[in-house]
């Protein structure tokens, strides 16, 4: 049995370990700077799976047959870095979810992919990724992506926190437009919010032809993602209303899903 290490032991690995009956899930390999997660992770499916911690990236990239990275855009620049200097991982199999990292590190991510790295990048708390594929090859005139969110779960954010008219403004009214401009700054200013943005930009290869809104809506429980595709061949309209995960309401629980479909489309293990 291959091993499946998990880099980051929060929300999304809870989701996707908690599921029952995924046989191909025995061989746990995780790995975690926050200690006191990984002993919590432990102590809730050690007797579910064989779970091996490692204290390192390079150790868990070393031991790991599919690696899913759940952590930060912060590990992306770091498991990146070791891939571009050691080779040797090029028969391991990525999953990335924090695609602000692969948008951070966009030329070298797609470096790595011309090298043979196998680098995969969910869907997410998205749909019509494939449609987008398909439309790249296209004269892709611009996308618009409204992002519509549960307030509570946007003033925590360090751009928010810091603009303290923003911040009074989210007290005052019910909905309030944070952020209008392009990816980029959606991913800086909203690193932990806007993880749809990062995997339009890099599915589509036109960041630069992306526009972001998000909206912070005290009346709305979940997240509602619109995304507008104009393009040479045809318009594509898309709204997902995602429920948020009731351990962290800035991940979409759709998300965690889109990472264990994507686990087991690309690895050896097809049987439930």
């Amino acid at each position: 049995m291959s091993n499946i290490g998990f880099i980051g032991a929060g929300n999304v690995t809870n989701i996707i370990l908690s599921f029952n009956n995924l046989k191909f899930l025995k061989n746990i390999v995780l790995y975690d700077k926050n200690a006191e997660k990984v002993e919590d992770l432990i102590n809730k499916f050690n007797k579910k799976y064989k779970i091996r911690i490692c204290n390192s990236l390079q150790e868990i990239l070393k031991v790991s047959d599919v690696i899913v990275e759940a952590a930060s855009i912060e590990a992306v620049d770091e498991i990146f870095q070791i891939l571009n200097l050691d080779k040797k991982f090029k028969t391991k199999k990525f999953i990335i979810l924090s695609v602000g990292g692969v948008l951070k590190n966009f030329k070298l991510y797609k470096k790595l992919i011309s090298l043979g790295y196998k680098i995969y990048i969910p869907s997410g708390a998205i749909a019509g990724c494939d449609a987008l594929s398909a439309v790249k090859f296209s004269d892709i005139k611009h996308i618009e992506l409204t992002t519509i969110k549960p307030t509570n779960t946007l003033i925590t954010s360090d751009y928010i926190l810091k603009n303290q008219k923003l911040y009074r403004k989210l007290f005052k009214s019910k909905k309030c437009v944070v952020y209008e401009g392009d990816v980029y700054g959606a991913i800086k200013f909203f690193p932990q919010n806007i993880n749809v943005a990062a995997t339009l930009a890099v599915v589509s290869e036109v960041p630069q032809k992306i526009k972001v809104k998000i909206i912070a809506d005290s009346k709305i429980k979940r997240n509602i993602h619109e995304i507008k595709i104009s393009s040479s061949v045809g318009e594509i309209f898309v709204k997902v209303e995602n429920v948020p995960s009731p351990n962290n309401p800035k991940t979409s629980y759709l998300a965690a899903l889109s990472a264990l479909a994507t686990i087991k489309e690309i690895s050896v293990f097809r049987n439930f």
